[in-house]
């Protein structure tokens, strides 16, 4: 499929305090000048409803009517540029926003449009209904054959958040935010995982490159490279004109582009983001042998089974939760042999929304029949294999690694909750110790070399500050607060936000541990908590024993006792929950065993309690850095 992007650089800008030049022209100077290899500038046109000249400065560049538009394809056309529109969606007043766009697309000049649909504060909070709402009106107001492109954070669950089934059949293509030192991750990594998630969807992937925030303008090239001779791309957006000088222009001229015309070789993407590919899983679908499902009594419509694909080609079946508990599925494997297993759930990217999907693993432990309740959060993951634990099975048990699901919650309004695979795969890539003998005075004891922080990027994190880059705490240790469920409470720890140079730049973020230890705990507790994490360290060098905990978080990768090592990825920052629910980290630690027996302990605004059970966790770490 062709797209208006094809063999061409486009620049990103946002508003006219941003850069250095007071007018068109002398912006499309520069890039005319100094990367004349740059073809096309993407226009910032408005923001929600609004026009993007309200918050523009300067008059000579500003947007602020249908005919500012116009100003800028001519003063760009002088220069051989062409002008491309890009937009911030909210989803709050449908019919304005949809007229902003309608205007931008219909002026004439304006090659395309991008949609940038985000989730968070500031950015899309309109559910469902409103996308689709939303992108209808869009498409009614324009020509049919314009060309639409989605810009959007590819990571985890960010395209489940802005309910990306309902712009899909609307739009040509697709540009996923790759901005790697943001991520934490290194550009080759932050580019594939960018192709991976989207590659299923079957349209052109066009990535938006960082340059800014500590990007070398050899990380600008190299990440060109990356996207269009790795991946396939056929151009490239820089994000954005005004953070770049000499040097990053200099690296822009070294990008080459595919022509046009050229033949264009697309990865392979396999829509699994987390394959097993030695043939030693055993994956039991709905209406696989080993699966059944049944329900209690007759069911109305609304409430009945439905089914669809998900990006396998696999069955899903999938139904309001009840507070009745109307149906029950069960997946019974045909296990191998005995042996640690860890059991997953896959959870796709449609209509999987409940936030608390009940499954059920029976497994033994000194020869007892257990029950595991294990509550899963469906809404927080895309397309993700879901760890519902590891267990020790044996097939000469009864039901050993059976996996029930129901659909009973208590949540009001009931949500869609999804039936889907289970995989059972042997648990090899860090085995708990087998229990040995008590060590002898010889047997040297494990000892943690010390403390890093829980965020920022590896380089980051070994660095002289604690809070790393722009990362800040917004409460401060026991200093009184207004919690998430919208009570006053001393804090425990810390909540870490990033929120520079854009707002939300924490959410998805890899969560580190802090230093070497055991997992004692990864599991949802309760809606404001959500998911929590916690490990219980290694003595530090000092004798200091401590527990760290690491709640709101999503993309949980640990299970209960795993042994991570310091700087390790356990999880992402995700959402907290209640009526002040936002994306940060809540990080706390404590030197007593408090958190190994209540991991959602909260002493509120109980202040004796805090001091009590906690420390610090800034003058902790400071004063804990490895030697």
């Amino acid at each position: 499929m062709p797209t208006p992007y094809d063999g061409k650089i486009g620049l990103i800008y946002w508003t006219g305090q941003s850069v250095r030049e007071n007018s068109i022209e002398q912006l499309a100077r520069t890039i005319h000048d100094h990367m004349p290899n740059a073809r096309a500038v993407f226009l910032k046109v408005a923001d929600g409803h609004e026009w993007q000249g309200k918050y523009d400065s300067k008059a000579a560049m500003a947007v602020s009517s249908f005919g500012d538009i116009s100003k800028w394809v001519n003063a760009l056309g002088q220069f051989g540029l062409e002008l491309h529109a890009w937009v911030v969606l909210k989803g709050i007043n449908i019919n304005g926003e949809a007229n902003r766009v309608r205007e931008a697309c219909n002026a004439a000049g304006v090659v395309s449009m991008l949609l940038d649909v985000e989730s968070g504060p500031g950015y899309f909070s309109g559910g469902a209904a409103a996308a689709r709402d939303l992108i209808q009106k869009i498409r009614a107001g324009i020509p049919p054959n314009y060309h639409l492109g989605l810009n959007l954070d590819a990571r985890g669950a960010h395209p489940k958040h802005i309910h990306i089934q309902e712009w899909l059949p609307h739009v040509q293509s697709l540009h996923p935010m790759v901005y790697h030192r943001d991520f934490g991750l290194d550009l080759q990594t932050a580019m594939a995982n960018a192709f991976r998630a989207l590659g299923s969807f079957g349209l052109p992937i066009v990535p938006m490159l960082q340059a800014y925030g500590g990007v070398s303008p050899n990380e600008i090239t190299d990440a060109a490279r990356a996207a269009m001779e790795t991946h396939g791309a056929r151009g490239v957006t820089i994000f954005r004109i005004g953070t770049m000088g000499p040097n990053e222009f200099a690296a822009v001229r070294a990008i080459a582009v595919p022509a046009p015309s050229a033949p264009v070789v697309v990865a392979s993407v396999d829509p699994d983001p987390d394959p097993f590919v030695n043939g030693s899983a055993l994956i039991i679908r709905p209406g696989d042998t080993g699966y059944a499902d049944g329900v209690y009594e007759p069911l109305p419509p609304d409430r009945d089974w439905r089914t669809f694909d998900d990006v396998h080609g696999w069955p899903v079946k999938f139904k309001p939760t009840s507070h009745t508990q109307d149906v029950y599925a069960s997946y019974v494997p045909l296990l191998s042999g005995a042996g640690r297993y860890i059991i997953e759930a896959f959870i796709p990217h449609q209509n999987a929304e409940a936030r608390s999907a009940l499954y059920f693993v029976v497994h033994y432990r000194d020869g007892q029949r257990i029950e595991q309740k294990v509550s899963i959060d469906q809404s927080i993951f895309f397309n993700q294999w879901v760890s519902l634990g590891v267990y020790d099975l044996d097939p000469a048990l009864e039901d050993s690694g059976r996996v029930n699901q129901v659909d009973f919650s208590i949540e009001d309004p009931a949500r869609s909750i999804v039936f889907s695979s289970i995989r059972w795969r042997p648990y090899t890539e860090e085995p708990r110790p087998v229990p040995a003998p008590a060590p002898t005075p010889e047997q040297p004891q494990v000892v943690a070399e010390g403390c890093d922080p829980p965020i920022g990027a590896d380089w980051e994190r070994r660095g002289a500050k604690v809070w790393p880059g722009e990362w800040t705490d917004a409460t401060g240790f026991a200093k009184w607060y207004g919690d998430s469920a919208g009570n006053g409470a001393y804090h425990t720890g810390a909540d870490l936000n990033l929120n520079k140079p854009r707002f939300n730049l924490d959410r998805g973020a890899p969560v580190c541990a802090i230093a070497s230890g055991v997992v004692t705990w990864v599991a949802r507790w309760g809606g404001v908590w959500r998911n929590i994490i916690i490990v219980e360290h290694d003595p530090l060098p000092d004798g200091s024993r401590i527990f760290s905990r690491y709640a709101h978080v999503e993309n949980m990768i640990v299970g209960v006792g795993d042994r991570v090592r310091r700087g390790q990825q356990v999880c992402s920052v995700g959402m907290s929950g209640g009526p002040g629910g936002n994306y940060h980290l809540h990080f706390d630690i404590s030197p007593t065993d408090i958190l190994k027996k209540k991991p959602g302990h909260w002493p509120g605004a109980n202040r004796a309690e805090v001091l009590q059970h906690y420390v610090d966790p800034k003058a902790f770490i400071a004063s804990h850095r490895p030697r």
